[in-house]
């Protein structure tokens, strides 16, 4: 974990900028998938919930950076979101197809429920109307994460090969 963050911090940073500055252009329904969450998400699912949370924080502070909600909320949501995810997936059998699809669907739920009562708090946000579009949204995560998850897999198989044991 200790060389993790040195990755962390530029990987997120450029997630963060595509994210903001890049994705609203090629949008579908006026949503895009929220890529440092999903990177997060995958990285915890393969390197454990240590290595998923110390993400979920660089990736939440990054996006906080590029929005005008209190610095470290979204970084505070993407830690309980991802950190919750991953605990509970402990008591379910490791998965590459099923698995990571229902856990992205329950981050983002989890995310922005999270998020949208920290936002209605400090009162960012004055109607509910947002609330509409969680459900595309999460869908939408729940498809982007399949790809992410694979290249996360397969970077990590290279980079980190598993040790044989007879």
């Amino acid at each position: 974990m200790k060389s993790s963050i040195y990755i962390a911090i530029p990987v997120m940073l450029a997630l963060s900028v595509l994210q903001t500055a890049v994705l609203p252009y090629f949008s579908f329904l006026n949503l895009s998938p929220q890529l440092p969450l999903l990177v997060a998400l995958a990285w915890g699912l393969l390197r454990g919930l240590d290595e998923g949370m110390l993400w979920a924080f660089v990736g939440g502070l990054c996006m906080d950076l590029f929005s005008i909600s209190p610095i470290g909320l979204t970084a505070l949501a993407y830690m309980v979101a991802v950190t919750a995810v991953l605990w509970l997936q402990q008591a379910f059998p490791p998965g590459h197809i099923i698995m990571p699809i229902l856990l992205a669907a329950l981050t983002t739920a989890i995310y922005l429920i999270i998020n949208l009562l920290f936002l209605r708090l400090f009162s960012f946000l004055s109607n509910l109307q947002v609330i509409t579009t969680l459900w595309p949204l999460i869908l939408l995560n729940a498809i982007a994460i399949l790809p992410i998850y694979w290249l996360l897999y397969g970077l990590d198989r290279i980079f980190r090969p598993r040790r044989l044991e007879l």
